[in-house]
């Protein structure tokens, strides 16, 4: 009985108290922010621009996707019952900023 007790209870209590220790750890040692020119994405268009070659990874496809998500596009259209719209009507930012906290 003791045997099946500990064989099920320990490994829960090992994952909690390495769960435990690491909380405390990243609490007490937050990771300290990249410099903007030492960042990734920033070091990879800097050589981009020089025209060197650039490995590309899922991660590198990902942040052009987001970019060109936010930068190149504008707002979707939307269809509504009354009319297409190239955003939210403006009687819907109205009631938003309205209702804000």
């Amino acid at each position: 009985m003791h045997v099946l007790f500990i064989t099920l209870v320990g490994p829960v209590l090992f994952f909690l108290l390495t769960w435990v220790v690491a909380t405390a750890y990243r609490l007490y040692f937050p990771e300290q922010p990249v410099a903007f020119d030492r960042d990734p994405v920033v070091l990879r268009e800097q050589r981009l621009r020089k025209e060197k070659s650039v490995p590309v990874g899922v991660r590198e496809i990902r942040e052009d996707q987001r970019r060109s998500q936010y930068l190149g596009k504008s707002s979707p259209d939307y269809r509504y019952a009354w009319g297409s719209s190239d955003g939210f009507p403006d009687t819907w930012r109205e009631n938003v900023w309205l209702r804000r906290n």
